[in-house]
């Protein structure tokens, strides 16, 4: 597993523009691997019910951001709450926030960023991962970029069934999870359309319950505080299922050098 380094999130607060180039809604929160506007690999982030929080070290969408420009993967991590005020999608909180992507990359896009040809990623946690299967089972994911779906212990309500996968998923769930309890989980990927073209990988880690990811509160991150949920070796494993997954589909600042 390479080592998670916080030395980029400087990048969150001072994001270099273009004389002319769009400012993006104060909803998007653009971590780039590097300063500069090459075109990379990219990855959209929804959080969970309890919001964004405080994006700083120990924050757990600022962490994995962290950890996925080490790849060199540009990513924007979505303020749903306030995204969702601004876009006002209709639907289902799947469907809603799967709207919020696409309203991102337009706005990206004009900002000559998270470039099509460049390989994309969704990540959703829980409520944040309907959103993120929505984009894996609707063909306005693929044909948007994306390539390839995360989910740490999603919600899975509102998903059709049979579920119509369009992108390789991989969900990393706890075995104890009374809030997204992994049969839910499983009977959605038991339970995919015919025809089945892609992987859907579940890594379910015994002893492990919902937010098994939180290592400090979300709106203290620099806090001496853990959650009792926090879980270190299922953490410490589903960032390897994720470098794994993604060496497999080879998405890395290497993936994608545009002539």
């Amino acid at each position: 597993m390479r080592a998670l380094s916080l030395l980029c999130l400087p990048l969150l607060l001072a994001v270099p523009s273009a004389a002319g180039q769009e400012v993006l809604p104060d909803d998007l929160h653009l971590v780039p691997a590097a300063a500069d506007m090459q075109p990379r690999p990219w990855a959209i982030l929804f959080p969970r019910a309890e919001g964004i929080g405080t994006l700083a070290p120990g924050n757990q969408y600022a962490d994995l951001a962290a950890f996925l420009n080490q790849r060199g993967i540009d990513v924007l991590i979505v303020d749903d709450d306030k995204a969702l005020k601004r876009v006002k999608p209709p639907g289902s909180a799947g469907e809603k926030r799967a709207a919020l992507a696409i309203d991102a990359l337009r706005h990206l896009r004009a900002a000559h960023r998270f470039d099509r040809r460049c390989p994309g990623l969704v990540i959703g946690w829980s409520r944040g991962g309907e959103g993120a299967l929505t984009i894996a089972s609707t063909p306005a994911g693929p044909e948007s970029g994306f390539r390839a779906a995360i989910v740490y212990y999603p919600s899975v309500r509102g998903q059709p069934s049979p579920w119509p996968q369009q992108l390789p998923v991989l969900a990393l769930q706890g075995a104890n999870d009374g809030t997204a309890p992994p049969k839910r989980l499983e009977a959605l990927a038991a339970n995919r359309a015919e025809g089945r073209r892609h992987p859907f990988i579940i890594k379910l880690y015994l002893g492990a319950g919902h937010r098994f990811d939180v290592a400090h509160p979300v709106d203290a991150p620099g806090s001496d505080t853990t959650p009792r949920e926090f879980n270190a070796a299922a953490h410490a494993a589903g960032l390897e299922a994720i470098d794994a997954f993604l060496d497999e589909r080879a998405i890395s600042g290497a993936s994608c050098a545009l002539g």
